[in-house]
């Protein structure tokens, strides 16, 4: 079943280590099936804090597994990850996870602003429910994308390109350092992709910590401190 990654705040939030890389990753290997066949096999990975790098890879190269791993969605079947120098879960507001348009129930009876809010949960206690900040970080992450006028409409009437950045908005609202983005600028129109080249460009000079999948990385290379490149689930070359 296709379902949103929301996330609640019900446990308490560690702070970063000093001079901590923002994901650090040692012999990690990860499995949908028990550990039969790995969908990552023994990755080792520093991504420093502040920087800007592509994931690259075929389909089912890791790239989605390796981001659901550093999201604590999927439990690694051995080796350790950190985020920010802390172990998984500890930094959970610190990172955000935007998955493939594919992944999401676009059919959910959600506005456009409903969506993007969502990305606020994190912060959420059981006392706590919306509130004007919330509503004002969702409106400037809806004018950044240039989708303010989408606000009230549907999700289900959204076109590709209009999708995509909905759920960049919704990665915004949370003001997370380290960003996860699976293939945010596949199959999208080209308003679309000058807005969301322009959104990384952004991230990085505010410091924030982006991983980007991407299939196309000799089209985007410039976008990029680095590049990490996947294949069967091991990592192949650093550059």
């Amino acid at each position: 079943m296709k379902r949103f990654y929301i996330s609640y705040c019900h446990h308490r939030h560690s702070a970063p280590k000093p001079d901590a890389p923002a994901l650090w990753l040692e012999n990690l290997s990860a499995s949908y099936d028990s550990g039969h066949n790995p969908a990552l096999k023994n990755v080792s990975l520093t991504i420093p804090r502040g920087s800007s790098t592509a994931l690259v890879g075929p389909n089912g190269a890791g790239k989605s597994t390796l981001f659901k791993v550093a999201a604590n969605l999927l439990k690694p079947s051995s080796g350790r990850v950190k985020i920010f120098g802390q172990a998984l879960g500890a930094c959970h507001q610190r990172v955000v996870y935007l998955p493939q348009r594919s992944s999401i129930d676009w059919q959910f009876p959600l506005s456009v602003l409903d969506l993007v809010l969502t990305g606020r949960y994190v912060f959420l206690g059981w006392l706590r429910s919306l509130d004007k900040k919330d509503h004002k970080k969702a409106w400037e992450a809806l004018k950044e994308l240039s989708i303010e006028n989408l606000a009230q409409r549907q999700i289900s009437q959204l076109s590709g390109g209009q999708q995509q950045r909905v759920l960049i908005a919704r990665a915004l609202v949370q003001d997370a350092d380290l960003l996860l983005l699976d293939e945010p600028l596949n199959a999208v129109d080209a308003q679309t992709r000058e807005i969301v080249q322009n959104v990384l460009t952004h991230l990085k000079t505010e410091g924030k910590t982006t991983l980007v999948a991407t299939h196309y990385f000799n089209k985007e290379e410039g976008l990029y401190d680095a590049a990490v490149y996947l294949k069967d689930g091991e990592i192949c070359t650093v550059s």
